[in-house]
């Protein structure tokens, strides 16, 4: 299994003055990690960063992952900062780009998905559409319908095991729906009667060994939860328990 660790792990670390963007690589990497998936909204907004962050990552030999809070298309149109988010990854060194889906227009995603393959050939880098916690947004049946006609080799589904929890979507039949559409996973924990994100992914409703089983080995698969701790170790503590017991769980 390949793994990849999102930085929303640190996020309770973030607050503290004296931890950064580079202590989580120096960690990522620490914990034996070849994947690291950075967080858009965690940059202070300076090139500068960005060349650090870029820098770094290749100096501990990570593969980069960006993740932005944003859609690919918006009321049925490309959304206009898709390039910018491209230029984002680029200058983070990331391979892949990952935002949700949004909603688009099955009357013009043909001529959209041209200009999304352009910029995905001109920039070289690949991207990842998440289910939303929306059905409408978020469903299996809309990522298969669109993915079925859209996808390609690099445009597939990153699937978010605890979205569709929100909307009483069963993920272990979700992920069997959209198979082989699926080119990435994020775990998170959920819990279901309260529709709300837990920390960690020990304890929660989604049955993430169940899902997993179906997932092929070959699919990078993402821990994308936050950890209540007040330090360091505790966070990296807390990550290698959730990712023994997982493939304890898988054996």
């Amino acid at each position: 299994m390949i793994w990849v660790l999102n930085t929303i792990a640190y996020g309770d670390l973030l607050a503290q003055d004296d931890f950064g963007q580079l202590d989580m690589i120096d960690s990522v990497k620490g914990l034996g990690f070849d994947y690291i998936e950075l967080r858009s909204e965690y940059f202070d907004g300076s090139d500068q960063e960005l060349a650090d962050l870029k820098a770094a990552n290749k100096e501990a030999g990570l593969t980069v992952f960006l993740s932005v809070p944003a859609t690919l298309f918006e009321e049925g149109l490309v959304n206009p900062e898709l390039e910018k988010f491209f230029e984002l990854a680029q200058a983070v060194g990331a391979v892949q780009l990952k935002v949700n889906l949004g909603t688009y227009s099955p009357e013009t995603v043909a001529e959209d998905m041209t200009l999304v393959n352009n910029l995905i050939d001109r920039f070289g880098i690949s991207l990842a559409l998440e289910n939303d916690n929306v059905q409408a947004t978020g469903a299996s049946n809309y990522f298969k319908a669109f993915l079925q006609d859209n996808g390609n080799d690099k445009v597939g589904m990153c699937f978010d095991v605890g979205n569709f929890l929100y909307f009483n979507e069963d993920p272990v039949a979700a992920v069997k729906n959209v198979l082989p559409l699926v080119y990435y996973v994020h775990l998170k924990q959920v819990e279901q009667a309260t529709n709300t994100s837990l920390a960690g992914l020990s304890v929660g409703d989604v049955d993430i060994f169940a899902v997993l089983k179906e997932v092929d080995q070959a699919i990078p698969v993402a821990v994308e939860c936050q950890y209540k701790a007040s330090d360091i170790s505790e966070v990296e503590g807390q990550i290698k328990n959730d990712i023994e017991n997982i493939l304890s769980g898988l054996n």
